[in-house]
């Protein structure tokens, strides 16, 4: 059976997995991120991380990496996220040098996500579909059987976090006001309750303490109504078959997800026209879809 390495680099952790023919994690390791010590830290831990895994058999490395990538060549044009120095890191080339006989694949990290879900998870039934990733921050990819992923002519396609649901709203760090990552990313949450409340509180608590508390129920409420919204929208641009939410927040959808889809369908001009469904693989979609980038050779 084929077999081959898949990294899923995140802000606090790098995850990788031999991943084989069929989906499976064989095997996986992890490494911490050290973000804070730069581009060349971060390159060596993912080495390492890719030369624990490598053994006979392997046909190529993936990796799912934050930012804007350019897949062609492997390079993070721009970022969003959190590591230093990361603009500009030619992360295909650096990580050729360590492994020159295994072919390299890179890829924006929503993008191996929801390779992952359309593969062999909640997408799998889908011939068109929009993955939106809820976590520390808002992501999101957009597929076709008949052209793939859409990248985007400057690689930027699928930069779902970054449509603008309120005008002249929150600042964001990528320049803009009002970008939707402000308002349905884990972040986002935490921050809207530190304003209301003064002290700092973890997500997925607030969405546990909705039940009894009413500031958590307020801004929990507030979450359902502005993904609502931002899903229809989506629906109206993209018409997809399908659209699949993955990420943490997902984690604590007994607490909001009907609520959310409730909305939804009120407010929607053809709610039954898309299916919205949870992701299936969660935390390893990256890694799996990472795999599958150099499974696909």
């Amino acid at each position: 059976m084929r077999k081959a390495i898949g990294i899923d680099l995140g802000g606090t952790s790098i995850y990788g997995g031999i991943i084989n023919s069929e989906g499976e994690i064989i095997r996986r390791v992890q490494r911490n991120t050290p973000a804070d010590e730069g581009r060349a830290r971060v390159l060596e831990e993912i080495s390492l991380v890719a030369e624990d895994l490598m053994e006979e058999g392997i046909i190529g490395i993936g990796i799912g990496a934050p930012g804007c990538i350019d897949s062609e060549q492997g390079r993070v044009l721009e970022v969003s996220g959190n590591i230093k120095d990361w603009a500009n890191t030619d992360l295909k080339g650096e990580i050729s040098k360590k492994f020159p006989e295994i072919p390299v694949f890179v890829e924006n990290d929503a993008n191996t996500a929801a390779l992952c879900e359309g593969w062999i998870g909640a997408g799998k039934n889908f011939s068109n579909y929009v993955m939106l990733t809820l976590g520390t921050g808002v992501g999101g990819a957009v597929y076709t059987d008949k052209s793939g992923i859409l990248r985007g002519y400057h690689y930027h396609g699928g930069e779902l976090g970054h449509a603008i649901l309120y005008p002249k709203g929150r600042p964001c760090n990528c320049g803009q006001r009002g970008c939707v990552d402000k308002y349905i990313s884990g972040n986002a949450i935490e921050n809207k309750y530190f304003e209301l409340a003064g002290v700092r509180k973890k997500g997925k608590d607030i969405f546990k303490d909705s039940l009894k508390k009413e500031i958590d129920k307020k801004l929990v409420d507030e979450f359902c109504e502005d993904l609502a919204i931002y899903l229809i929208s989506l629906k109206n641009i993209f018409d997809p078959q399908g659209l699949i939410i993955g990420g943490g927040v997902i984690n604590s959808k007994d607490l909001w997800w009907d609520k959310m889809l409730a909305y939804y369908k009120e407010n929607s001009n053809s709610a039954s026209s898309m299916d919205i469904v949870p992701a299936v693989y969660l935390n390893d979609a990256g890694l799996i879809g990472a795999g599958k980038l150099a499974l696909s050779l």
